[in-house]
């Protein structure tokens, strides 16, 4: 039986706002001198290491040994300052139409858990799907628990949903702005592509995909 519930899937950092929300809050973190110099350099050294950005950035050493409580405070007042603010108003208004449709609304972002919530709080989507942290003590180890949203990756973790909660993705929705969300827009029947960079702004025209300024 073909299953007729869908769903509008969209990205966070760049599509529903236009700033990097883990760059908000960790310039927020480094204004208050509230980042052990210790986590700086085991960062660094990682990034040395393995000589690549897109794997060092899903390595939050930096945030080994700080409280929860202190973490979702900082945050909290990040996204009342900076990221709340930030929000585009026709993504605002997109998310909402697709609610009064009946879709189911997703949240997919590669950043941080704790400062995707705030998004899901504020537009009360349905699910949310994020880069998740271990947590001993009540604080942060810095390790990740769960498949990083990012790539393909974000297409995987899409396919999970469909078949989880039975969405038709031939009928659903899925938004993003960057070259590494194309794996996620083609698997849907109504990709839009974000602001998109250079390289998704030629996947869409080359797909006929939707483009959103």
């Amino acid at each position: 039986m073909t299953s007729h519930k869908t769903c509008a899937i969209f990205d966070l950092d760049g599509t529903i706002i236009r700033a990097s929300s883990e760059q908000v809050f960790l310039s927020t973190l480094l204004s208050q001198g509230d980042l052990p110099t210790s986590n700086l350099f085991a960062w660094a050294a990682h990034f040395l290491k393995v000589k690549s950005l897109s794997v060092a950035k899903t390595n939050k050493i930096y945030l080994r040994g700080l409280a929860v409580q202190q973490v979702h405070e900082i945050v909290r007042r990040c996204f009342v300052e900076v990221l709340r603010p930030s929000i585009a108003q026709h993504i605002s208004d997109l998310i909402h139409a697709h609610r009064a449709d009946g879709q189911t609304v997703i949240l997919m972002s590669g950043s941080l858990s704790f400062l995707v919530q705030p998004f899901h709080e504020h537009f009360q989507t349905d699910l949310m799907v994020s880069h998740e942290l271990e947590v001993v003590d009540g604080r942060f180890t810095g390790q990740r628990i769960s498949l990083h949203p990012y790539g393909k990756n974000k297409a995987k973790l899409a396919e999970q949903l469909a078949v989880e909660h039975g969405f038709d993705l031939s009928r659903s929705y899925a938004y993003g702005n960057h070259h590494t969300d194309a794996h996620k827009l083609a698997l849907f029947g109504h990709p839009v592509a974000v602001n998109p960079d250079r390289k998704l702004w030629k996947i869409a025209k080359q797909n006929g995909w939707q483009i959103v300024e």
